[in-house]
């Protein structure tokens, strides 16, 4: 053996000892295996995996061939070829290791899971029952989705502290909040986050969990809690594929699309057995970052275009930017009849319906190309109210907010509408009449502060602790502008700290609250009945209550915060 491949192996096995939960066998016990054909000698090591390789020599450099076998039936898992320069052979290193560690966790789930189903459910440890739910969460139906939450549930009865168990219930959540049951918005909106929260409650260095929390976040506008949580489960992982996509996602939505499309390659090198699971998030990607071609190249690959209810709504406005005006129609029908089935309760939807609810289902922090699309398909739609008295002027948006007997009069970008009076539709114009005002939920609610409650963060310096987090974006934007990546990291620093401390403050993981005081009672009330309102705006105004759910922040301290000047008459 030369003195490369002897070192490039023993770098290999270094490598793969540093991950909890592989274990290594030693070189010196399989220096005297030169072929795989040995079986008696394999058999002897009592591995479950073997890991094989060649070096070829090339022109300029070697191929360096790797497969993962299995020893029990001497299958190949996986095998791949790296073509690296004579410089760049240590190079290799991290990205094998990287790759394999996460073939042989989805191969050693598989084989897990194949285990499992010849067992009863009774019989099923923990861990178990949560990769038999995440099995079933991957068909992306309702009644998997249900299915799913019976292992995660069973995973509790085994393990009441299992917090991954709990991310789990969330994740089934999720899925009917973002795709499937529009009618039980509310339950599944909540489920969603309330189990991501308790699961962190449990254990606030998983990984997953803090990616799922961070996601429920994303959902409702909360985009500065959103990113921290989402680049804190990063931090503590950065291998784990399936996570990276989901990071991945969100990515999009808040506008870091360089970041999203890396976090896209690396997790499809990563795990190679499985891209084409992967696929819509890269179409997603490419349609934001303007690669129409690149976007419907991807996009075509997908097996199962119901995948998101407006999976093929993307697909149609990618055409539509190309000007291939006949397949973007063909898409669109598509996504209509998913919109009729998944979302309007079995009844035809116009073009308007279909886009104001895409504008409301997926949680933009920044423009989006689908718009051009929007406006085009608006114009095909019937309009159903006069336009609105109120105009747009210059860069300020105007709308009216005003209440008339137990009807409120409500009119934003040429829409008017009319809702009936509740609690929530006061706590709105509240907010509206005085824009980055913080409101302590006990002055909305009109409660008194219980003597000895919990101490809570002054307004003003709420206020303050927002205005440093964005000045430090800022300079972190502007630091990595100029290339100072060591003072873009120091201001990186800061800022995570001071995130995590609002995020504690106004309530990340119910951590400092008193179960039962009046403040609690008052957040509770006041956030539910402003969502509570929201959601009924939703149905005869939704793109006012789009705008309503990314500028309105709820919690102990509530506040109408727009990324543009408005206006309101109230």
């Amino acid at each position: 053996m030369s003195p490369i491949i002897k070192g490039f192996t023993e770098d290999l096995i270094i490598n793969f000892s540093k991950f909890n939960g592989l274990s290594v066998i030693s070189q010196y016990s399989t220096l005297g295996i030169s072929d795989i054909s040995d079986t008696e000698s394999i058999s002897k090591l009592g591995a479950d995996y073997l890991i094989t390789g060649s070096f070829r020599p090339l022109e300029k450099g070697y191929r360096i061939g790797v497969q993962l076998i299995r020893n029990k039936d001497n299958r190949v898992v996986f095998a791949g070829n790296h073509d690296e320069a004579l410089e760049t052979v240590l190079n290799a290193q991290d990205t094998i290791t990287q790759q394999m560690v996460n073939v042989l966790q989805q191969q050693i789930e598989h084989d897990l899971l194949s285990y499992s189903y010849k067992k009863e459910s009774v019989e099923l440890a923990a861990y178990e029952n949560w990769l038999l739910g995440i099995k079933e969460l991957k068909k992306g139906t309702v009644e998997s989705d249900l299915v799913a939450r019976q292992y995660f549930e069973a995973a509790l009865k085994i393990d009441p502290l299992f917090a991954r168990a709990y991310t789990g219930i969330s994740l089934s959540y999720f899925n009917e909040w973002s795709c499937q049951l529009w009618d039980r918005w509310e339950v599944s909106q909540k489920g969603a986050h309330d189990y991501a929260l308790k699961a962190i409650e449990l254990d606030e260095s998983d990984y997953i969990s803090l990616a799922v929390l961070g996601r429920t976040f994303l959902y409702l506008g909360d985009y500065d809690k959103s990113e921290h949580l989402l680049r804190k489960s990063l931090r503590m992982n950065p291998n784990d594929a399936d996570n990276l996509i989901l990071i991945s996602n969100c990515f999009v939505w808040l506008g870091y699309l360089q970041e999203a499309e890396e976090l896209y390659i690396k997790a499809r090198n990563l795990n190679p057995l499985h891209p084409e699971a992967y696929l819509p998030i890269g179409m997603l990607i490419y349609f934001e970052k303007g690669d129409f071609k690149k976007a419907i190249e991807l996009g075509e690959k997908v097996a199962n275009i119901s995948i998101w209810t407006d999976f093929t709504a993307f697909l149609a406005a990618a055409y539509y930017h190309l000007s291939q005006f006949d397949q973007m129609n063909a898409y669109w029908k598509k996504y209509l009849e998913l919109y009729k089935k998944n979302i309007n309760e079995g009844k035809e939807g116009t073009n308007k319906e279909a886009v104001d609810w895409q504008k409301v289902v997926n949680p933009y922090k920044v423009e989006s190309n689908l718009e051009p699309f929007w406006e085009f398909m608006y114009g095909d739609a019937p309009k159903k109210t006069a336009p609105s008295t109120v105009p747009r002027t210059g860069d300020v948006t105007k709308g009216n907010f005003i209440p008339n007997g137990d009807l409120w009069e409500l009119s934003y970008l040429n829409l008017s509408a009319a809702i009936k009076d509740c609690k929530g539709l006061h706590d709105i114009a509240k907010l509206l009449e005085q824009p980055e005002t913080q409101f302590h939920c006990t002055e909305l609610m009109g409660v008194v502060l219980e003597t000895g409650g919990t101490s809570m963060i002054d307004d003003q310096a709420l206020k303050e602790y927002k205005e440093k987090i964005h000045s430090l974006k800022a300079a972190i934007s502007d630091a990595e502008e100029m290339g100072l990546y060591q003072k873009a990291d120091e201001f990186k620093e800061e800022y995570e700290a001071l995130v995590e401390h609002l995020s504690q403050v106004t309530g990340l993981s119910n951590k400092i609250r008193k179960t039962g005081s009046s403040i609690e009672k008052a957040r509770a009330a006041v956030t539910w009945r402003i969502r509570n309102a929201i959601k009924k705006i939703e149905k005869v105004h939704p793109q006012l209550a789009k705008h309503l759910t990314n500028s309105i922040k709820t919690g102990t301290y509530c506040s109408y915060e727009p990324e543009t000047p408005h206006e309101w008459t109230v």
